[in-house]
């Protein structure tokens, strides 16, 4: 695939990198600056504000220079510039590679939380939820090593695939279980209401509704995101890797990874009160220190 083929999408990625830097920089910094906000749902979304974060200051950079490095080294001494080229090339596929299944695995378990604090059956604190997210960190580490071993071959190819689709499918049923007992929530208030002695819900619908459906945005960002890659990954499993069609669609459902990196803390901002009101407390912060 020619370098000018290419250039439009490493353009958006490189405009999309400091976006990702910045959202999710005042995301993290508004849930680590106030205590309330350290609750298992808020600690999950930093979570994912941290994958986004890193994807944005190493995977998107890296991903730009070495292709730009690899139309260089074409027309320069390949052999001069190999050492450097590997190395920059070893870090740009294995971060790209790494946050990949880890905001897959980390969306998952969003999903999943919700279902189980909707449910009452939560029995995640933030300690175990750290625990779990720790835990988390070290899954896509195999993953990243097979590559290099043997990249695109069937069983790799094949296991991506899998990951994802099992990934995309827990978490749809987590939220179709959510919105069923908010549904169902919704109706015993409406056929309580009419009598005498109605007490209000010790759970916040509108609250928990609204947390619900900021989560449901994210999950459409995620599913714009992550399931191209899915649909790249069959193109290649049936086409191989060097067919153009392929290399194109790999181009492009890497950079819609990447535009889900920089939507994200933008609906959290959006759609958070309390984390776009710590965010403004920051920047001003920010601004009178420079000041």
């Amino acid at each position: 695939m020619y370098f000018y083929t290419k250039l439009p999408i490493l353009v958006v990625i490189f405009v999309l990198s400091p976006v990702a830097i910045v959202g999710n920089g005042l995301v993290l910094a508004a849930i680590w600056r106030n205590p309330s906000l350290r609750t298992p749902s808020y600690i999950l979304l930093a979570g994912l504000a941290l994958t986004d974060f890193c994807t944005g200051i190493i995977s998107e950079p890296f991903l730009v220079a070495n292709e730009v490095l690899d139309s260089l080294v074409k027309f320069c001494d390949r052999n001069s510039s190999s050492s450097v080229y590997f190395t920059m090339r070893i870090i740009g596929d294995s971060s790209l590679e790494y946050f990949f299944y880890l905001t897959l695995l980390i969306m998952t378990l969003m999903s999943i939380e919700r279902w189980m604090h909707m449910s009452r059956q939560s029995l995640l604190t933030v300690r175990r939820l750290l625990r779990i997210i720790v835990v988390l960190f070290f899954i896509p580490i195999p993953f990243v090593f097979y590559r290099f071993k043997d990249v695109f071959n069937f069983a790799y190819l094949f296991t991506n695939i899998a990951f994802v689709v099992i990934c995309l499918f827990v978490t749809s049923v987590a939220y179709i279980k959510v919105f069923r007992i908010i549904r169902r929530h919704q109706h015993q208030i409406r056929a309580n209401e009419s009598c005498p002695n109605f007490v209000q819900p010790a759970i916040n619908l509108a609250k928990y509704k609204k947390s619900v459906f900021s989560i449901f945005y994210i999950l459409v960002i995620f599913y714009t995101g992550y399931l191209p890659m899915a649909i790249t990954l069959m193109l290649i499993m049936i086409f191989g890797k060097n067919c153009s069609v392929t290399v194109l669609s790999f181009y492009i459902s890497t950079m819609l990874v990447f535009l889900s990196s920089s939507l994200n803390p933008l609906l959290y901002l959006w759609r958070m009160k309390d984390i776009r009101q710590e965010a403004i407390k920051v920047v001003k912060r920010i601004i009178c220190k420079d000041n």
